[in-house]
């Protein structure tokens, strides 16, 4: 009995002394000041101005192009912006290409390396009934610019190259090479970027950065932060399409047998969503965006966040249960977006599909990802086939000069807010520029409301007019301090 008794003791002990562990790791964190003055700031007449050119921008409905189809939309998008900044066309070299925008503004010494300022021209489609608005009116209204594409991504478009055209109007001179590149059809996967990425390895060029949209400021990441995140955006999850195939002998619906193709994809479809079968995992930068606001929490919270080394494993399984979101940061997600059967309503199909979208997490890439559900498809006789399969990118290093530079602009222009490392679930050209740079950072410096981040490929999207002016801002700090 004693002994039962010094092991309770002994458990107790070392229980006892992990908390006192993490209290102290916890009480160690402290806190970033966000009292500091903004290090960037701008007029009204400049807020006008920033909306303005934005709103004519959004006017031109540039939706995305497949490689090789016409493009003269983007042409006339072009041709607006050469008006808006004339000093980019007149003194950056330019080596467009099928629509794709690639200019270099030469810097003071070329041998330190060049960056990348990204922001794609092509927009999704406007089709929604609820649009309470003209989707290509580019209206000025209510503080904001309404239209598709004010936020993605002409906002980051517009941001950028005002910044540039101000700073080329001043007379300033980089320290380094800059690139400014856009795409005609970032939105459908398009060959822009890949074709960029290829023409700089061929030019021997290497990015000391690639800047591209990605993250966001935006507010009510997590409970208990009251401060707004920037979230800087340093993996992207891969992507895969699958089609899941289920053959039967098919026939009249009044005498149905078991198990038809129907009725087999169903439980199939019926046991994913059930078992959620995606391995879960705390991997970069999940674990490094909590270290991040653990001193901005409230204690309880702050405790957990600052001794991932005990609660990791607990946090993974607890995050899905949270919301989508938490619940994408931790494993591959698999959503089943469409299916066909049979023409009539009263015929059985010999054969039906669905097929699903999977984005593979870092921890359990494309093949693997894909295997999970093939071996439970099997399970009902139903073949797998591989539409589109692309693992998740690169991790773009949180400890890396080129992050720290990033959250040193943002610390100082934005002081506000909290920059972290975040995970993208979405997908964007800056992917593509891996083949030159390792650092790849995805982060539009503009505040977003719970409703403009829902309105992205939907209806009513619109940014607002202090928010853009706010980027343009950021976006010359951010080249001026280099």
């Amino acid at each position: 009995m004693k002994y039962v008794l010094f092991a309770l003791l002994a458990i107790l002990a070392v229980f006892v002394f992990m908390m006192l562990i993490c209290v102290v790791r916890a009480v160690k964190v402290k806190k970033s000041p966000s009292e500091k003055k903004p290090a960037i700031s701008w007029t009204k007449e400049e807020e006008e101005k920033y909306a303005k050119a934005l709103s004519e921008m959004v006017k031109v409905p540039t939706v995305s192009k497949k490689k090789g189809e016409e493009y003269s939309d983007f042409l006339k998008l072009q041709e607006v912006m050469e008006k808006l900044y004339p000093n980019i066309f007149q003194k950056l070299e330019k080596h467009d290409f099928e629509g794709n925008i690639l200019r270099l503004w030469k810097g003071k010494n070329s041998s330190k390396g060049a960056i990348l300022l990204m922001g794609h021209q092509d927009v999704v489609p406007a089709a929604e009934k609820e649009w309470t608005r003209d989707p290509f009116s580019g209206a000025i209204e209510a503080g904001c610019i309404h239209g598709r594409g004010a936020m993605d991504c002409k906002s980051t478009l517009s941001a950028e190259w005002s910044a540039v055209e101000e700073l080329l109007e001043e007379g300033f001179i980089p320290e380094e090479d800059i690139w400014l590149f856009s795409s005609v059809n970032e939105e459908n996967s398009g060959g822009g970027a890949i074709d960029a990425a290829k023409w700089f390895k061929e030019q021997g060029i290497r990015l000391n950065a690639v800047l591209d949209e990605g993250g966001a400021v935006i507010g009510n990441v997590f409970p208990g932060l009251s401060q707004p995140c920037a979230a800087i955006g340093i993996v992207e999850k891969g992507f895969c399409n699958l089609k899941f195939i289920a053959k039967g002998a098919g026939g009249h619906s009044s005498t149905p047998p078991k198990n038809t193709p129907i009725a087999r994809l169903a439980m199939f479809m019926a046991e994913v969503e059930k078992t959620d079968p995606f391995k879960r995992e705390l991997v970069s930068p999940i674990p490094e965006m909590f270290t991040s606001i653990a001193g901005h929490l409230i204690f309880p919270l702050r405790l957990v966040m600052s001794n991932l080394w005990l609660f990791k494993g607990l946090l993974s399984k607890v995050l899905p249960l949270f919301s989508p979101m938490a619940g994408a940061f931790v494993r591959t997600t698999c959503a089943f977006t469409m299916a066909s059967g049979s023409e009539a309503p009263n015929v059985i199909p010999d054969e039906a599909y669905v097929i699903c979208n999977i984005r593979p997490s870092v921890h359990q890439k494309a093949e693997e990802s894909i295997e999970v559900l093939r071996n439970i498809a099997k399970k009902y006789d139903i073949e797998t086939e591989v539409l589109l399969s692309r693992d998740p990118s690169n991790v773009s290093s949180p400890e890396g000069k080129e992050f720290n530079y990033l959250k040193k602009c943002i610390e100082e222009a934005i002081p506000d807010v909290v920059p972290i490392p975040y995970l993208m679930t979405g997908g964007t050209d800056c992917r593509q520029f891996e083949l030159v740079s390792d650092n790849c950072l995805r982060f539009t410096p503009t505040r977003l409301t719970p409703e403009q981040l829902a309105a992205m490929h939907a209806a009513n999207e619109s940014i607002g007019v202090s928010a853009l002016a706010e980027g343009v801002k950021f976006y010359k700090y951010y080249i001026q301090n280099r």
